[in-house]
């Protein structure tokens, strides 16, 4: 099917108006009609519990900067001392609430992430009451040197990355992050360690690779290095030896129990195995919302995310929530095909300057933004919550996930 310049436009202006008539229709989202409840929750002094760094400034004892997102027929996402001392009205219905410490990088020094979350119900009239736990949410790394690696090397570099961002401890003439134990906080995925140094007698270069296969949230790594010298010039091996440790620092918010710390299969831990397979996982960064909560969205609201397949992008497809799917049909022109597919269907998705087509398959990182309907939208879809399920496949069928699900891009357009 063709689609030319003119066609295009008849469509959009199409898409638009099936927008208005979805944003119209009664029922189309769920509302407070069906009768008000509300929601009162808990945060406990946590003083006895934490057992953390706070090298950064952060006080996690302090929840005042949690923020806390409430998602289902009522949106709500506050900082947790906008709650203080009040409870929350909401329509009765399903809902989710997720309360997350400040800082959520995907790699960084002194960041660790507590977070908790819970399904509940809200029902009209009556008072729904909680007690959560923010448990960690990400894995520690801390390096140790060995007196002999200190005496041998010179200069010498630790690099970690889980595939969304990366750390660097560096030792040189001017700077040595290795004089005190600065922590690494990953969110926790494969973790790949890269040890590089230079040998002090003769400037010799050696390095290791050491991969931490399946780390859990809640773990603490601590890295050994040790260098080995052969007594000959040049002849200098690295170790990397892991130590896990089982590290009791969740925040206690009062209540709930979950699990996340089961010792993990490391494998030999020589870089052998299947680290390759985990290297080729799938995977998506969404920077400026990482744990893709709901979001409420204006007209300004950037919606950008990277997703890496390093066997190649096989299929795209978007599914949308049920409110979203008439104005989809309107391009697609069959009410059988509600959802958006960029790989067979490049003529009509190229239209709202998604990539469509060669630019998605068999290509290993695209960018996909949905900044395009942002301004759409907010002036046609005013009150209505809309999601995006991504559903992105390599050439081995392994699909891109977020915590074992499909990512879902959840968007609330204002009134």
């Amino acid at each position: 099917m063709k689609i030319n310049i003119y066609m295009k436009k008849i469509l959009y202006c199409a898409f638009i108006s099936a927008l208005c008539l979805v944003s119209c229709k009664p029922g189309a989202i769920e509302t407070q009609e069906y009768g008000v409840g509300t929601l009162s929750f808990r945060l406990n002094s946590v003083e006895d519990y934490i057992t953390v760094d706070t090298k950064a400034g952060v006080d996690y004892t302090d929840f005042s900067n949690y923020d806390v997102v409430i998602n289902g027929p009522t949106v709500v996402k506050e900082k947790y001392s906008e709650f203080s001392g009040r409870v929350v009205e909401l329509g009765s219905g399903e809902y989710s609430i997720t309360v997350t410490s400040p800082g959520t990088e995907p790699a960084a020094f002194e960041q660790p992430i507590y977070r908790a979350y819970e399904e509940f119900q809200i029902r009209a009239g009556e008072v729904t009451s909680l007690d959560l736990v923010c448990s960690p949410y990400n894995c520690k790394v801390t390096i140790e040197l060995s007196e002999n690696f200190k005496k041998e090397l010179a200069t010498y570099e630790v690099v970690v990355n889980n595939g969304l961002g990366q750390l660097v401890w560096t030792k040189n003439e001017t700077k040595d992050d290795f004089a005190s134990a600065r922590a690494g906080y990953f969110l926790p995925r494969g973790l790949e360690v890269f040890v590089k140094g230079h040998r002090a007698i003769d400037n010799t270069e050696a390095t290791a690779v050491y991969y931490i296969k399946n780390p859990v949230a809640g773990e603490h790594h601590v890295l050994k290095l040790d260098a080995k010298v052969t007594g000959v010039v040049g002849g200098i091996t690295i170790d990397v030896i892991t130590e896990f440790n089982e590290v009791d620092n969740n925040i206690d918010i009062d209540g709930i129990e979950d699990s996340y710390v089961d010792r993990p299969d490391f494998g030999d831990g020589d870089g052998s195995g299947d680290e390759e397979e985990e290297s080729n996982a799938p995977s998506i960064l969404w920077e400026d919302n990482p744990f893709f909560e709901p979001i409420n969205i204006d007209a300004d609201t950037q919606v950008s995310m990277t997703i890496n397949a390093p066997l190649g992008f096989k299929s795209f497809i978007v599914e949308v929530s049920d409110n979203f799917k008439p104005a989809i049909s309107v391009f697609t022109q069959s009410s059988e095909i509600d959802y958006i597919d960029l790989v067979n269907h490049p003529e009509i998705w190229s239209l709202v300057n998604l990539p469509v087509g060669d630019q998605v398959a068999g290509q290993t990182s695209i960018t996909f933004d949905l900044t395009a309907f942002v301004p759409t939208l907010c002036n046609v879809a005013k009150g209505m919550t809309v999601e995006f399920v991504l559903k992105a496949s390599d050439m081995e069928d392994n699909y891109v996930l977020v915590e074992g699900e499909f990512p879902v891009v959840t968007m609330s357009i204002p009134e």
